[in-house]
């Protein structure tokens, strides 16, 4: 649990014009180098890609769960997974009134 606690925030911000996504790379020691190797944003599909917080092991396994669906959906069907299919959710599942 104290890995949770250390690992830096992901925020996405939705605009009618895109998509910001912003990773903080936290660091847990003053006493240790920061590694370049860390990754924080992943790219899904072509049009799709998601920031990372937290267990980087259980975000691996999601990550690469999600790119061989949208592989296998773009060769079935020749086109880009939807997103709302790809995440398994739907505009209609939320309320916003």
């Amino acid at each position: 649990m104290e890995a949770i606690g250390n690992a830096g925030s992901a925020i996405g911000i939705l605009s009618k014009d895109g998509v910001v996504l912003v990773g903080e790379k936290k660091v847990t020691s003053k006493l240790l180098q920061t590694s370049t190797s860390t990754e924080k944003m992943y790219k899904i599909d072509d049009h799709v890609a998601c920031a990372v917080a937290g267990i980087m092991s259980d975000a691996n396994i999601l990550i690469n769960t999600a790119r061989v669906q949208a592989q296998r959906y773009t060769y079935a069907y020749q086109e880009p997974m939807p997103v709302e299919q790809l995440d398994g959710t739907k505009t209609t599942d939320f309320n916003f009134t």
